[in-house]
């Protein structure tokens, strides 16, 4: 009995603990809106300047779908071939490995979340860029995380 009451006490608090580290709210997080002309800030202003964290934070990107609808319903009603894809998923990587992934970003998903601890495995940066031939894909592969 007292050996049962030890193992649930222990599976209890490794529950919490789990739930502390990782499902919590994040030191840092940036909100980014996300276009074919790039990646903004909640002003509408592109971002041209890397984000700095500090290493061992917990950094949440937020990307918000900002595409105008009218021109994403016009899109949807070309053939297949001639649709320009207003579908986003955005990588994080480390300059050795992708770190993490978001789901697609689109009219119907409106926002996408990279959840990351800040200079794990020893990273001193990390590279934002979207991972689908999109409509912008041009100016979406130069958002950058440094670790200071």
């Amino acid at each position: 009995m007292k050996r049962a009451f030890v193992l649930c006490a222990a599976v209890c608090l490794s529950a919490v603990f789990a739930l502390n580290a990782g499902a919590g709210n994040p030191d840092v997080e940036f909100k980014i809106k996300v276009n074919k002309d790039g990646f903004s800030d909640s002003n509408g202003r592109l971002i041209d300047a890397p984000f700095h964290v500090k290493k061992g934070e917990f950094v949440r990107v937020t990307f918000l779908f900002d595409e105008k609808t009218s021109e994403v319903l016009r899109d949807l009603m070309r053939t297949a071939e001639e649709q320009r894809g207003f579908v986003h998923a955005f990588a994080l990587h480390n300059g050795k490995e992708i770190v993490a992934e978001t789901q697609e970003l689109n009219l119907k998903n409106r926002q996408a979340i990279l959840d990351f601890i800040a200079g794990d495995k020893g990273a001193l940066s990390y590279k934002i860029y979207c991972t689908l031939m999109c409509f912008g894909m041009e100016h979406l592969h130069n958002l950058t995380i440094e670790v200071g």
